[in-house]
């Protein structure tokens, strides 16, 4: 058995679907701070009322165990990601969200794809990911790729709402 995935902060090149290459890098702390502001614009943040200054506070953080990354369309910062290696016999991915003006691309796909080959690599069991029970898009999205839903947390995030903890046996 090997140990956990790493997703070292390095730099990773991935071809989308349409032949655009997604740069997946570590994300820098003024970057989180600018996404923070977008994302508490876009659900589920906006239904939750989730201050900017928590997601930004939380994306530009320097935290261990918890790696950062920037998800790059050439020069245009189009997401982020948060990793988390050898959470439960596997990667647990925290968070990911992508601009609006970037989703329907690919991109999720291609970094749970990269996951997913990070993973597998090291010998891991699981890939897991938790979405808000109003974030259809996020459910559908990790359902294409394999997850399956494993348990419902009411009341985690949010008083009257439920997040689905998901996983994907490798």
């Amino acid at each position: 058995m090997s140990g956990p995935a790493s997703f070292a902060a390095a730099r990773q090149a991935l071809e989308l679907h349409d032949g655009t290459l997604l740069t997946i890098e570590p994300l820098q702390a003024a970057d989180g701070q600018r996404l923070g502001i977008v994302f508490a614009g876009i659900d589920p943040w906006a239904a939750y009322g989730y201050p900017a200054a928590a997601l930004s506070s939380f994306l530009s953080a320097a935290e261990p165990g918890a790696t950062r990354f920037a998800l790059q369309l050439g020069d245009d910062l189009a997401g982020a990601a948060v990793i988390r290696p050898g959470w439960l016999r596997g990667p647990y991915l925290q968070f990911l969200a992508i601009v609006p003006a970037h989703q329907g691309r690919g991109l999720g796909s291609a970094l749970l794809a990269w996951m997913e080959r990070e993973a597998r690599a090291a010998k891991e069991r699981n890939l897991w990911v938790a979405a808000s029970e109003i974030n259809s898009g996020a459910l559908r999205l990790y359902e294409r790729h394999g997850f399956e839903q494993t348990v419902k947390l009411d009341d985690l995030a949010w008083d009257g709402r439920a997040e689905i903890l998901m996983r994907k046996r490798l």
